[in-house]
């Protein structure tokens, strides 16, 4: 097998339950993904075909005529007429939603876990295929693929298939997304908190060792942010009368995720000088916003919020996952906390996180040797200048280095001839 190794060839792919990021060309690690994408997509009946159906034919032919031998002429093979599916996604459903409301979509990646992988193809086949421009026959661009703790080698193996069979990648690297995230920011060890669409993970990671006994995974993220805000709005009376009608949940995701709107206080019931209300101009129309705004991430603090009961808040499973690591390792984590996530980014939210995280700290005056003071959290560096105040983009970038320093070796990563000699079994053997 040939094919160039060639920096710009290389592709990086990171999966979520609201958008996937990707990106072909690791040469300047400094610059955001390409390809930002919703993970949301429509299923249409374009293209129709003849298939044989004997048995459909015998019972349209048995509930006709009772009558009718084996030799009858109506007792036939009939050709049916049948819809072959195709997944819309991207601009192109976008453009699709705005003239045909009534369009059903879904989301093949739910809460970290892939529940459709016909539709999870489909979009990767869009990334690769469209969005990248990469030709199938002629394809010389091995793909680095990050994934969340919880999937599995079945996963992993299924991946393996469709990136060689379907898009004939010449070489495969799965990777950790959590992992990735702490090679971004230039760490080999700390905790990783990355607050998604669906779930927030909580990974420890020791001398670039993933400790899986210890992750903890909450079902809390931006879509109960989400769900949460749009109950507080429906029972802003000022708000409603303002607005004219009933929000809906895009409504309420818009404002959220809008600029100068929501943001975290350290303490959500003390505003301090901040206004009561202020003055947002929507779809046309002038409503005002009270103290909703600043409660918007409370389900991660207080689950019972969204009604769930039995998991823990956010700050109890930062702790929880720390002291099922070794004692004499829990001050590294406690000192590098790297927080990332598309759910992370509001205002305040890392603040008030430290400041729940010190209740869980020792404040004795008598110092053991695995106290702990004040938990610090992780930046990225400063020479990345154009993701510096992206913490989201972290993972990505950690897993740009690495196809960086992978794919050059040819043991680095999983190659076309060992999935010929090997099948998808062999990324039990390398990567992750």
């Amino acid at each position: 097998m040939h094919f160039t190794l060639k920096e710009e060839n290389y592709v990086v792919v990171e999966n979520g339950s609201w958008r996937i990021k990707a990106g072909i060309g690791v040469s300047d690690t400094n610059q955001s993904p390409s390809v930002i994408i919703s993970t949301e997509v429509a299923k249409q009946a374009e293209s129709d075909f003849d298939k044989q159906n004997e048995n459909l034919g015998q019972q349209e032919i048995s509930s006709t005529s009772d009558n009718s031998g084996p030799n009858s002429p109506d007792n036939t093979t009939q050709k049916v007429t049948v819809k072959e599916p195709i997944y819309i996604c991207g601009s192109q459903l976008r453009e699709l939603k705005e003239s045909n409301n009534s369009i059903v979509t879904t989301f093949p990646i739910q809460r970290g876990v892939i529940v459709n992988w016909e539709a999870l193809e489909a979009l990767w086949r869009h990334i690769i295929l469209k969005e990248l421009n990469i030709k199938r026959a002629r394809n010389e661009c091995p793909v680095l693929v990050t994934v969340p703790n919880s999937w599995t080698k079945e996963h992993f193996e299924r991946i393996a298939h469709i990136f060689f069979e379907t898009f004939n990648a010449p070489g495969l690297y799965i990777a950790n997304q959590a992992l990735m995230t702490l090679y971004g920011i230039g760490c080999l060890s700390g905790l990783v908190v990355d607050v998604g669409y669906g779930k927030t993970e909580i990974t420890p990671i020791l001398d670039c060792s993933v400790q899986y006994h210890a992750a903890i995974t909450i079902p809390i993220g931006g879509q109960d942010f989400d769900d949460y805000f749009l109950s507080l709005l429906l029972s802003d009376t000022q708000f409603l009368m303002e607005y004219g009608e009933t929000p809906d949940i895009e409504i309420a995701r818009i404002l959220k995720e809008s600029d100068n709107i929501c943001e975290v206080l350290p303490d959500v019931n003390f505003i301090e000088d901040k206004p009561d209300r202020i003055e947002i101009e929507f779809n046309g129309r002038k409503v005002t916003i009270g103290p909703e705004r600043f409660q918007v991430v409370e389900p991660i603090f207080d689950p019972l919020l969204t009604k769930k009961e039995g998991i823990l808040s956010l700050p109890e499973a930062i702790y929880q996952t720390i002291y099922h690591c070794e004692p004499d390792k829990r001050n590294i984590l406690w000192e590098n906390i790297a927080f990332t996530g598309g759910s992370s980014l509001f205002k305040g939210f890392k603040e008030r996180l430290e400041k729940e995280l010190n209740v869980y700290l020792y404040s004795s005056d008598n110092s053991g040797e695995y106290q702990i003071k004040e938990a610090k959290f992780l930046k990225l560096p400063e020479y990345f200048s154009t993701l510096k105040e992206r913490p989201e983009l972290a993972g990505y970038l950690g897993a740009a280095i690495t196809a960086k320093f992978s794919f050059p070796d040819p043991k680095g990563f999983i190659n076309k001839v060992d999935y010929n000699e090997h099948g998808p079994s062999v990324v039990h053997t390398k990567s992750y």
